[in-house]
């Protein structure tokens, strides 16, 4: 039982090692060789998990070695155009101008209903107000408004917008300083303490604490109110 037990966390952390490794995709965004890798790995992962006797060393060795191989192809189609296309395909142009390309919906057996459900979820109702609709390599369907029905920027409306502030990095997490977030933004910890004081809050009763490019900073204490 204790064995079992082992087994199950070690292949736990080297599954988890492995994916982290692969880079973090989700499920429905994984090229097929990446899927191809992932349902290799969860074979590989189960073997030693269904038979004791089964050596441990010979389910992660060849997992490891998936992974090695996946991040040497995807260093060599990064190099290739032709091995990029072959592995991992091209993008396909479903619907363009509002123009149903059915050769390609029959190639690639995508139905309207797939094309439908896209565009709905992309706010459009009717096929001829799509100008561009793309398939993908990882299977998702891009939808491209015409120009008159995409929503109008700040620039066509000539509104001047406040500068961005970037994104905003946590500093401060449960009461505990994030060093590498404070390096990325430039701040040490007299200008924190000087924030803290601004708001009244000593540091370990901070939740959360971030900063963006533009100094604006957003505090959540441990207390029910938000700072």
């Amino acid at each position: 039982m204790a064995e079992s037990v082992l087994r199950c966390v070690v292949l736990y952390l080297a599954v988890i090692l492995a994916v982290r490794v692969m880079g973090k995709r989700q499920i429905g965004e994984l090229q097929p060789s990446e899927l191809v890798v992932t349902i290799m790995i969860s074979e590989f992962a189960a073997l030693p998990l269904q038979d004791i006797n089964f050596p441990l060393l010979w389910g992660l060795v060849p997992m490891f070695f998936l992974v090695a191989l996946e991040l040497i192809m995807s260093f060599v189609t990064l190099k290739s155009i032709r091995l990029r296309a072959f592995f991992y395909g091209q993008p396909i142009l479903l619907i363009y101008n509002g123009k149903i390309n059915r050769e390609e919906l029959l190639k690639t057996r995508v139905s309207v209903e797939d094309v439908m459900e896209a565009m709905r979820a992309n706010g459009l109702l009717r096929i001829e107000d799509i100008h561009t609709a793309v398939l993908e390599t990882n299977g998702t369907i891009s939808i491209i408004p015409k120009p008159e029905l995409a929503p109008p920027s700040a620039k066509d409306m000539k509104i001047k917008v406040e500068k961005c502030g970037g994104m905003p990095q946590i500093i401060v997490m449960d009461g505990t300083l994030v060093k590498k977030n404070m390096e990325i933004k430039g701040v040490d910890e007299q200008q924190i303490e000087k924030i803290l004081h601004g708001y009244g809050v000593p540091l370990e009763q901070v939740f959360m604490l971030t900063i963006d490019d533009l100094g604006k900073t957003y505090l959540v204490s441990r207390r029910k109110e938000d700072v």
